[in-house]
This record gives C-alpha cells, sequence and structure tokens, in this order.
C-alpha cells in the first residue's frame, strides 16, 4: 500500500460570479474621463510635432519650389526643344510635380495638426 497513489479530494466550487451589469459599469472609468485624457494626450504630442514642423516650413518649402519651379520650366523647354527624348521630358515633370507635391502634403500636414483651427478651403 506504500506504493498508491492517493489523489486529493474534491475540490468545492467557486461561488458564483454576480454579473450585475450595473456594478461593472460602475466600476469601469467613465467614457468622458478617457475621452479627456486622449485629447489631453493628443495635445500634448501634437503641439511638440506641430512647432518643429513649423519651424523647419521655411528650408523644407523653399528647397521645393528651388526644386519645382526650374524644373517645371525645365520640363516644358525639354517638351518644345526634345520632343523626341520622352525619358528626359517626363523626368523634368516628374521631378517638378513631386516637389510641389511634397511641399503641398507638408502645409497640410501643418494645417491638419495645427492647435488652432485653420480654413482648409480657398
Amino acid at each position: 500500500m506504500k506504493n498508491v497513489v492517493k489523489f486529493p479530494k474534491a475540490k468545492r466550487p467557486l461561488p458564483a460570479l454576480d454579473r450585475d451589469a450595473t456594478k461593472i459599469k460602475a466600476a469601469m472609468p467613465r467614457a468622458s474621463t478617457v475621452k479627456s485624457v486622449l485629447v489631453w494626450l493628443w495635445f500634448v504630442v501634437r503641439l511638440p510635432v506641430f512647432l518643429l514642423m513649423y519651424w523647419l516650413r521655411l528650408p523644407i518649402i523653399f528647397l521645393c519650389n528651388i526644386i519645382s519651379f526650374p524644373m517645371l520650366l525645365a520640363w516644358l523647354f525639354a517638351w518644345y526643344a526634345f520632343p523626341d527624348k520622352t525619358a528626359m521630358v517626363w523626368g523634368f515633370a516628374t521631378v517638378s510635380f513631386l516637389a510641389f507635391l511634397i511641399g503641398w502634403t507638408y502645409d497640410f500636414i501643418l494645417m491638419a495638426i495645427s492647435p488652432q483651427d485653420i480654413m482648409r478651403t480657398l
């Protein structure tokens, strides 16, 4: 009988859970509290990012304009003078448009994350 393994006695069942919805809702944080914390967090993160991007706006937009306008003129000239060299013509057009698009997107992001409401229409 020394080699016999004794199984433990059956455990008593766990008490039934009280699933009262009002108690569960009372224990959870209110939606307005969570929303206000998220709004405050968004403002805390958004403001430094906006200020940094606004500080860098002048050199970025300047660089995009320096690239975009001469490439636009080069595209028009190449389209007139070298119509048979399509890779060069469309290369100038693509670079000009991409530089313009980067500048426009940068300004759009600045308007979107601005701490003050900015009118986004003309």
